[in-house]
């Protein structure tokens, strides 16, 4: 008789630190993770996930579909959190692959503490508990090295360099249709892999075809632009607009130079992002502080120290680790090009100096990742070296013990500012977004001021159904010839001719606000939404306050504010009392603002200085 040999899975010391590292991350994030809608680009790419619609450029079809999978498998979670449930599995895969790669250097039970410390990294954490692409793009990030890690071991035959070679170059494809970030981790697996015989010909033929198969995922965008879902950014339809949206052309992106802000300013940032990883809720405040910022240089030392171990133990290991470690911080720095943060460069720089509209801490994801990860490793060697001369076996297991305290650090320290279902934040998107719908009349026209007060609300209308009458004009997105095309063919809010033309922006609202006359649709604007854009809008109008809105009003002098008392009194019963509540000090001010705009409603006296402060009345 033939006898058959039955195949049994193998729990590898490096497969059971994967597993563990999983399941404890996964546990973290989701019990950490956003019940609900959060600030910024969540809620539209929630509304993408669930519509299969397109998002902000450059689209990232690829986590489109994924994050529909996701929404569709976990849809007894609710629209929000069956989508956010993704960047939590997608986070605790990726460490989980690094723990088991990490196993072979240093160790099964160091790996696990390595990849869970690195994993509480104030902006790893941050992106596995809400609806992002930077989740994904991590998990793809840590995939690529692992394979480059793979490929380039001594031991490794030559044909599985090959498959491992041509599955690296099929990955980094897919950082096309995924996001670009993930590219960042590339020099990295490049120089893992960096052994044996060089490519032939033909090998590099098969790595072109993969590469344009993985770059076949772009495709999704113009045969969804064709449907033309209700979220179609960009609206890549045409070979042009589908460069023009993988392109970003939208954001007028910064080239290498001229340079946006001062080179040693842009590293200077990197630092303060830097600052906030380690131990961000012992001071959730974007300065530095002598609580936080030596346990940051303490971390710094640390992963010297692991990178040194891993170089002495295989050069190879350790060359690849400062190439993503420089890559994923300063490269990204220098690339990217990006102005000063919003609390970078007070005092420094000259008023009125440009700033990004937000912190961009999770650009540098994998950079701190990896310094999470030399950190304890450094923290291993020290441990191990100390224990060699220690005799006593008691002792040792107090060093033991010491040591996965320490690499802790990370997750005790940011546990309280990470833990998103808090109160008033958990809840604070949805309450204002369907306040702020609420305040439009009947089939009526809403100026917004970006993306707080636009995505928010497109996620309640078109995953929702609320409020569907309610047509949301983004200023900042009219100079977008996708954008006036929808209002001018959805809405019928522009004429032709200002859609395929940009006349101006003050040309192009007033149009709008014509449009909407002749259909009898009264128009509100946001309070998010600058006094001097309001005034563009209708510059021979003043403006009554409705609260969250102002409402234009011929009783009121031309460019000048005024309250309506009867509504805002009305408005102020409208909004619950608990989103009031103290909210947690963080980096992301979205909150603060918000609960600013609520506190409009409160307004009895035009006298009343958050007029001007926070309710934009001048």
């Amino acid at each position: 008789m033939r006898r058959t040999r039955s195949r049994t899975l193998s729990l590898t010391p490096s497969l059971m630190a994967g597993v563990v590292t999983t399941v404890v991350l996964v546990a973290l994030y989701l019990s950490t993770a956003a019940p609900d809608l959060t600030f910024w680009d969540a809620a539209e790419f929630v509304t993408a996930a669930q519509s299969l619609g397109i998002p902000h450029p450059p689209g990232t079809p690829l986590w489109t579909l994924l994050a529909n999978v996701s929404a569709r498998l976990f849809s007894e979670a609710g629209p929000v959190r069956s989508v956010t449930i993704l960047s939590v599995i997608a986070s605790g895969l990726a460490g989980g692959i690094g723990a088991s790669v990490m196993a072979r250097w240093i160790g099964a039970g160091a790996a696990v503490a390595a990849a869970v410390s690195a994993g509480a990294m104030m902006s790893v954490w941050s992106n596995a508990t809400e609806t992002e692409v930077y989740a994904v793009a991590l998990l793809l990030s840590v995939c690529m090295l692992a394979i480059g890690e793979r490929a380039g071991r001594a031991e490794t035959s030559d044909d599985a360099r090959r498959r491992a070679r041509a599955l690296l170059v099929f990955l980094a494809g897919l950082a096309v249709p995924l996001h670009l970030s993930a590219l960042v981790a590339l020099p990295a697996a490049i120089a893992f892999a960096w052994r044996g015989p060089r490519p032939t010909v033909r090998e590099v033929a098969l790595w072109g075809m993969l590469a344009l198969l993985a770059l076949s995922a772009v495709a999704v965008l113009p045969l969804r632009a064709m449907h033309d879902p209700a979220l179609n950014a960009g609206n890549p339809e045409t070979m042009r607009a589908l460069i023009a949206v993988l392109r970003r052309e939208q954001f007028a992106v910064s080239g290498l130079w001229p340079r946006t802000a001062p080179l040693w300013l842009q590293l200077g940032n990197v630092f303060q992002y830097a600052d906030w990883q380690v131990a961000f809720g012992l001071h959730p405040h974007p300065t530095p502080s002598f609580v936080r910022t030596p346990l940051s240089i303490l971390w710094t030392v640390l992963g010297v120290l692991g990178l040194r171990d891993l170089w002495h133990r295989d050069a190879r290991v350790g060359r690849a680790m400062l190439l993503l470690l420089a890559s994923g911080t300063l490269g990204v720095a220098i690339w990217l090009n990006m102005r000063a943060g919003p609390s970078y460069g007070v005092g420094v720089l000259p008023p009125g100096a440009s700033h990004e509209a937000r912190e961009r801490d999770y650009f540098f994801v994998l950079g701190f990742w990896a310094w999470g990860v030399l950190a304890v490793a450094g923290i291993a060697a020290f441990a191990r070296t100390l224990s060699a001369r220690l005799s006593n076996a008691r002792v040792r297991s107090l060093v033991a013990a010491a040591a996965l305290v320490l690499a802790a650090l990370p997750v005790a320290a940011n546990a309280r500012a990470m833990h998103r279902g808090q109160q008033p934040l958990a809840t604070l998107p949805r309450t204002y977004a369907r306040l702020l719908l609420d305040a439009v009349p009947q089939r009526g026209v809403l100026f917004t001021a970006g993306d707080n007060d636009s995505f928010p609300l497109w996620y309640l209308q078109q995953v929702e159904s609320y409020r569907n009458d309610v047509t949301v004009v983004t200023v900042p997105l009219l100079p977008a010839p996708w954008f006036r095309a929808q209002l001018a063919e959805r809405d019928r809010l522009l004429l032709p001719a200002a859609a395929e033309a940009w006349p101006g922006l003050d040309a192009v609202l007033r149009s709008i606000v014509i449009q909407s006359a002749r259909a009898n649709r009264p128009y509100r604007v946001s309070a998010l939404l600058a006094a001097r854009d309001r005034n563009r809008i209708d510059p021979s109008s003043g403006w009554a306050l409705e609260g969250i809105v102002y409402a234009p009003s011929a009783s009121v002098p031309r460019g000048t504010v005024a309250l309506d008392l009867m509504v805002l009194m009305d408005a102020r019963e409208r909004v619950p009392p608990s989103v009031f509540e103290p909210l947690l000090p963080g980096i992301d001010g979205a909150g603060e603002q918000i609960q600013g705009l609520l506190r409009c409603t409160r307004l009895t006296s035009a006298a009343d200085s958050l007029l001007v402060s926070m309710c934009q009345g001048a």
